[in-house]
């Protein structure tokens, strides 16, 4: 049985140290998802508000399955421009700061691309929970939004990546540490792994996490919303 516990604390590092503390379990064991960012109130912290995430002990459960289908995670690299770069940043940049201003939301945003051609976006702020959400779903889904507002009316496809309050940042590192933790588990018994079901952008991260992984090799299988990445000895 999967044990959570929802944990208050003046900031979202104090709530996370806490939790894990009481689960008895390291933070590469824990899926972490930020309920409230908290807020440092007003003068002489008045109206402050203590952070609050929810915290489970990870169980991943083992499943072999016969009929495998090939990888479709990788997009190809399609080269830009400086100016091109240029204006698909500006665009996405407008975007989400109309959003974040309708939502009463302030804070600081940088961007940039990265060698692949991904724009990764991302926004700090002392009160941003909100556009985060539950298990992350309002920042997927702010980040769908960008990514059919970045690509509209054209023919090449731009990937992009949204961080709000380094909610992403902080669960694809947890998702780095658990998936090379069930690389090496494979290694030891010889047999694939299947994780559990990880929306589009998260089995990108398991692939890239484990493709300079020796020993082991990564695919998907399975149909949205129950895809999968399996993990399997690359002798397979």
């Amino acid at each position: 049985m999967t044990q959570t516990l929802e944990v208050s604390a003046r900031t979202v590092e104090d709530a996370i140290k806490k939790g894990i503390a009481e689960l008895g379990i390291s933070e590469a064991d824990a899926q972490i998802e930020i309920l409230d960012e908290g807020d440092s109130g007003g003068l002489f912290g008045f109206g402050r508000k203590d952070a609050i995430v929810r915290i489970s002990a990870i169980e991943e459960t083992e499943s072999i399955e016969e009929d495998l289908t090939t990888d479709d995670e990788i997009i190809e690299v399609v080269e830009m421009s400086i100016e091109e770069q240029e204006e698909i940043e500006q665009s996405a940049v407008n975007f989400i700061a109309s959003i974040m201003q309708n939502l009463g939301i302030h804070g600081k945003m940088s961007s940039y691309f990265d060698e692949e051609g991904t724009l990764h976006l991302n926004i700090v702020g002392d009160n941003v929970g909100g556009a985060i959400g539950r298990r992350g779903e309002t920042l997927d889904a702010l980040q769908y939004l960008t990514i059919l507002a970045v690509n509209k009316n054209r023919e090449e496809y731009t990937r992009v990546s949204l961080d709000i309050g380094s909610y992403r940042e902080r669960r694809i590192k947890n998702m780095a540490q658990n998936v090379r933790r069930s690389a090496d588990r494979v290694l030891r018994t010889g047999r694939r792994y299947t994780l559990k079901p990880m929306s589009p952008a998260e089995r990108r991260q398991v692939h890239i996490a484990l493709q300079d992984y020796e020993g082991v090799k990564t695919y998907s299988e399975g149909k949205e919303p129950e895809r999968c990445v399996v993990i399997a000895p690359d002798n397979e």
